[in-house]
């Protein structure tokens, strides 16, 4: 009897454990789009006051922020140094290359892209309307992002505890 009793204890733990821990990962990608915003402001800041290179605007970047998505911009500037490589294609690497692991969508991807196909094609006042125009899309998706997280945590949570509890039923 004690023997089921820490079997269901151990099993309803379990569950909860993960749906607590997909309760987490909701909460990654509205982190993610709040930090590129961030981000390209920071680009912008680079680009307009600064007049730096993209490949030295991406590398300041990168050093002087301490977030996850700061990865993008690293890779983008390592991109650039390999030579032989416009700044759409080092971009469109870079983001391909870590879009999964910093939680973000197809849609995501999809804005960081086009965003990418316009560096270093325009002149200083079209690369910040489109780095502005940008991180207005990023912020539509991050709204979308948050009504997920709210939507999902919750679920997530309940669903591992009670499935946890069913199961415990079922098998003790």
């Amino acid at each position: 009897m004690l023997l089921k009793m820490i079997g269901a204890v151990v099993l309803t733990g379990a569950t909860s454990l993960i749906g607590f821990l997909l309760a987490a990962d909701c909460s990654k990608r509205p982190r993610t789009l709040r930090e590129l915003q961030a981000l390209l402001q920071m680009l912008e800041n680079e680009i307009s006051y600064l007049s730096n290179l993209l490949t030295e605007a991406f590398f300041r970047i990168y050093e002087t922020s301490k977030v996850d998505a700061a990865i993008l911009f690293k890779a983008a500037a390592l991109n650039l140094q390999t030579g032989g490589v416009t700044a759409d294609m080092a971009w469109d690497k870079a983001v391909n290359e870590y879009y999964s692991k910093l939680s973000l969508n197809r849609e995501d991807r999809a804005i960081l892209i086009t965003f990418g196909k316009m560096l270093g094609n325009s002149d200083l006042e079209g690369q910040l309307n489109n780095i502005r125009l940008v991180s207005s899309q990023l912020k539509l998706q991050e709204a979308k992002s948050e009504e997920m997280k709210r939507k999902n945590e919750k679920m997530y949570r309940t669903l591992g505890v009670l499935s946890g509890l069913a199961l415990a039923i079922i098998l003790f």
